[in-house]
């Protein structure tokens, strides 16, 4: 009888381990089956707001379409500066003041190394021109360049985009410290801080260090062309839309005459 009563408990504790062992897959499917939900809920809605965001912020032309403006090309390299002292902005750059010039000449002008300060607008002022430091150049000058200006004025973004090869790069500095930077020419030359929302919803791709990346030699592929295109549309979203701006700017100029300062740029 002992026997028996002991077969029979070890035929129990089995059937019992066994349960257990059904509930534990069960319930472990399920937590998969409800991360495989949200994931997908997840990329759906990331996909709505990119959707959403193609319609808000499309590329269009730097040429305001109401006025007439001329087609003008986004500048290479730019800076949104968060003040609306000019002046103050303008001994930063330690830069003798040069003749006045239209927002239009100074965007026409802008691969000249000079530097050309917009009036405030929303409480942020551009800054465009060749003298701005060429992240493709020499990154350490620009680090140095956007962390000096940065903790003299406070908060100072740096955007470039290149569509002939393709380099880009964005940065975002706050009393001198790197919240975010990017910067990519034929390899990651920065890559600095956490990956924003905003990059996420425009899609803007970031390499590791020493990362390959596919692509016709410096040009890259297509993520890199996609990452140029959309450089004003982060800007957008960050400070200001240098289209919107530069239409802003120029109707201005048309409107009234008023000149924007020009100054010119020291190694």
């Amino acid at each position: 009888m002992k026997q028996k009563f002991g077969f029979e408990g070890d035929a129990m504790n089995s059937t019992v381990m066994h349960g257990l062992a059904v509930g534990l897959l069960v319930s472990f499917g399920i937590v998969i089956g409800i991360a495989i939900v949200f994931a997908t809920l997840y990329r759906r809605h990331l996909r709505v707001l990119r959707l959403s965001q193609k319609w808000s912020d499309p590329l269009t032309p730097l040429a305001g379409s109401r006025r007439g403006f001329p087609h003008l090309p986004i500048p290479h390299r730019w800076l949104a500066v968060r003040t609306s002292n000019t002046l103050f902005l303008r001994q930063l750059l330690s830069a003798p003041q040069q003749e006045a010039t239209s927002w239009s000449d100074a965007l026409i002008r802008a691969r000249e190394r000079t530097w050309f300060v917009s009036p405030p607008w929303r409480g942020w002022t551009l800054v465009i021109g060749a003298a701005i430091p060429d992240p493709a150049s020499d990154i350490d000058r620009l680090h140095r360049f956007l962390t000096h200006l940065s903790r003299a004025i406070g908060d100072v973004q740096f955007f470039a985009a290149d569509r002939v090869l393709n380099h880009h790069a964005w940065a975002d500095l706050r009393d001198g410290q790197v919240i975010r930077a990017y910067a990519w020419a034929g390899e990651t030359l920065w890559n600095q801080g956490e990956h924003t929302l905003d990059e996420r919803l425009l899609g803007l791709v970031c390499h590791d260090y020493a990362e390959s990346v596919e692509g016709p030699g410096v040009c890259g592929g297509p993520s890199e062309q996609q990452n140029t295109e959309r450089v004003a549309l982060l800007a957008r979203r960050w400070s200001l839309d240098p289209v919107e701006a530069s239409a802003h700017f120029m109707e201005i100029d048309e409107g009234s005459g008023l000149h924007r300062d020009g100054l010119e740029g020291s190694d």
